[in-house]
């Protein structure tokens, strides 16, 4: 069976797969699997983990015996996924017996020819990252994050440079410990509002009045191209949760508990772990999340939990949710124990419309009323006919999308009527920033705490003829991010920052601010690094990332809803290019975004002119990044 592994074969496979660009990342991940160093040793990895992960490649649910391998080798491909299948789809027995019963052959197909892995070296232009020698002991991370190669590194193997490991690892600690001391620990006050595109921001747009948040990012940075991973309320705030992408943590629907204990260890992730080494911890606000008691009481010391409606019946009164966020951060703040840290969530249902009330569907408080009267706000450049019109074909009339969007943005008179409402909303919540701020002020805390402000995901407002978000237009993934944090050197106070930050970053950027060690399984990393050691950070931050929306099968979206109500999509996402998949319809696109920032212009799809290098790129990236991230691996 091995002998069909022949050196031609085995050229075949290498040059098969560096021509078909989207087969690449298959031997590729593989190859990352395990190091060159283990497979000479005979060491297979301790994590059957990243073996379960490799049937993310092929996404096929077959039961493939080994056994296989030997009609595999019409282009290469059928090797690579039958490899895959049988390693980590076998049902024969569980996936550590199926490795650990077949571990010479593995070793032995992945050895094969090692001196061809040579050829490799033409794959680092497409891969972004450059891997200096993929197989030896000085590989680079392709997700840029030097800083935690070790994780990656396999422990079993006795050939690595004990020397050089080590340093990195302790030069990695090092930086760790230094960050936070205990009496450095910040208090923690997160922001977060819902439904909030980048430029419902007064920072960045006169047309919208939020001076306490502008404040924040004066004494602060705004990240720029801060980005949800899911561009959807529940999966998003999971996701700020478990520091995981939604294929992780896999709470793909409403109501879903699959945080608690069965996708994640839930005592390990933010809130938790907060409160177990000893912060006061509170959330008041949309929790949007099931809420089991023996969890909740060791996740929160106080949880005020309601959203949905903007108005709502309080001690016989009508009150503003809004109203409600303030009155109950406040209390928490007078009230919280004085001789502990503490964190508090204030998690707004603003600016998020009632999706039932198709009249009103943005409700502000009577007295807002009057702000933005005299305005006439902009329409947004593409929310036209013709860019509606340019939309991929699945896109008509049954998508929720343009649903949502007919009742709110369809003429000039709704749209100003509707988005001024919304703005007014936005002005409130600024309002209840500036209350909370001027308490900790009064407290004499305000320069012992962390303050953070952003949304779980962002909104499209007429964009490309649509309303809402799940889509990875800029309007829906990008959104506001402000960190106003004690530590942060005078010099950075009142810049913009123009990395990726992710909606995975903010819990493990969190837990370094309270003095605790992020788990590993958290794929995000410490944002802080970015303004507190910049240098290192831009050598080794992420350049790309990898989009996900689906409810169903969260590597293929089998078992998502209608294609054309709201369609499953991936994507790429780079400062130059976006590649989306849209799964259900096997349909691509390409936008050459530094030079369309507008997303007017599919170059795919379109009389538009591209390279084939760039859509070959873009593949190549995209297939290896959604295995890399669907895996669980840092990003």
């Amino acid at each position: 069976m091995v002998n069909q592994f022949s050196n031609f074969a085995w050229t075949r496979l290498l040059w098969g797969l560096l021509g078909i660009s989207m087969l690449i990342p298959s031997c590729f991940i593989i190859m990352k699997a395990f190091s060159s160093e283990a497979i000479a040793n005979g060491a297979m990895p301790k994590d059957y983990d990243t073996l379960v992960a490799l049937a993310a490649v092929t996404a096929a649910e077959s039961s493939k015996k080994i056994s296989s391998l030997s009609d595999a080798t019409k282009e290469g491909l059928e090797a690579v996924e039958s490899l895959v299948e049988a390693v980590a789809l076998s049902s024969s027995s569980t996936t550590e017996d199926v490795v650990m019963q077949n571990r010479d052959i593995i070793q032995q197909i992945l050895r094969t020819n090692r001196s061809s892995w040579g050829s490799y070296s033409t794959m680092k232009s497409i891969n972004g990252t450059l891997l200096a020698n993929y197989t030896g002991r000085e590989a680079v991370d392709v997700t840029q994050n030097v800083l935690r190669i070790e994780d990656f590194r396999e422990e079993a193997s006795e050939s690595v440079d004990k020397t050089d490991a080590g340093s990195l690892k302790e030069k990695s600690e090092t930086r760790r410990q230094n960050e936070v001391t205990d009496d450095e620990k910040l208090n923690i006050v997160l922001f977060y509002a819902d439904d909030w595109t980048m430029k419902v921001l007064g920072a960045l747009n006169p047309d919208v009045h939020t001076p306490n948040i502008d404040n924040m990012a004066k004494n602060g940075m705004l990240f720029k191209r801060n980005c949800v991973t899911t561009s959807i309320c529940w999966i998003s705030r999971n996701t700020l949760a478990t520091g995981l992408y939604s294929a992780v943590h896999k709470t793909l629907k409403i109501a879903n508990d699959n945080m608690f204990n069965k996708t994640v260890p839930w005592l390990e992730t933010l809130y938790p772990l907060l409160k177990r080494n000893g912060y006061f911890t509170g959330l008041v606000g949309k929790w949007h999340a099931p809420t089991p008691r023996e969890f909740m009481t060791k996740t929160f010391d106080v949880f005020e939990s309601y959203f949905g409606s903007h108005w709502m019946k309080r001690g016989g009164q009508k009150r503003h949710v809004t109203d409600l966020n303030g009155q109950h951060a406040l209390r928490f703040l007078k009230k919280r124990p004085k001789n502990k840290k503490f964190s508090l969530t204030v998690s707004f249902f603003a600016t998020h419309a009632e999706d039932g009330n198709i009249k009103e569907p943005y409700q502000p408080m009577p007295e807002s009323m009057n702000l933005y009267a005299n305005t006439t706000i902009p329409r947004p450049k593409t929310a036209t006919q013709e860019h509606w019109d340019r939309m991929p074909w699945f896109f008509d009339h049954r998508n929720e999308g343009r649903r949502r969007w007919k009742h709110r943005f369809d003429t000039d008179d709704n749209y100003q009527e509707k988005i001024k409402n919304m703005y007014r909303m936005a002005t409130e919540v600024d309002a209840v920033v500036g209350a909370v701020i001027e308490e900790l002020k009064e407290q004499g805390i305000y320069n012992k705490t962390l303050l953070v402000f952003t949304t779980d995901n962002g909104n499209l407002q007429g964009e490309h003829g649509l309303a809402e978000k799940w889509y990875p237009f800029e309007e829906s993934v990008r959104v506001p991010l402000v960190i106003q944090d004690p530590r942060m050197p005078k010099s950075v106070q009142g810049t913009h920052n123009d990395d990726f930050t992710l909606s995975v970053d903010l819990a493990p950027t969190l837990l370094r601010a309270a003095g605790i060690e992020p788990p590993k399984f958290m794929q995000g990393r410490d944002m802080a690094q970015l303004y507190l050691d910049p240098v290192e950070a831009k050598r080794t931050w992420r350049q790309d990332f990898f989009y996900e929306w689906t409810q169903g099968n969260p590597v293929n979206s089998v078992g998502h809803n209608a294609y054309f109500h709201i369609p499953a999509v991936y994507a790429l996402i780079r400062k130059d290019y976006k590649y989306f998949y849209w799964p259900q319809v096997k349909y691509e696109q390409l936008f050459h975004i530094e030079k369309d920032a507008f997303e007017e212009n599919d170059l795919l799809n379109s009389t538009a002119q591209t390279t084939p290098q760039a859509l070959h790129m873009m593949r190549a990236r995209y297939a290896f990044l959604k295995t890399w991230a669907q895996s669980g691996n840092p990003v």
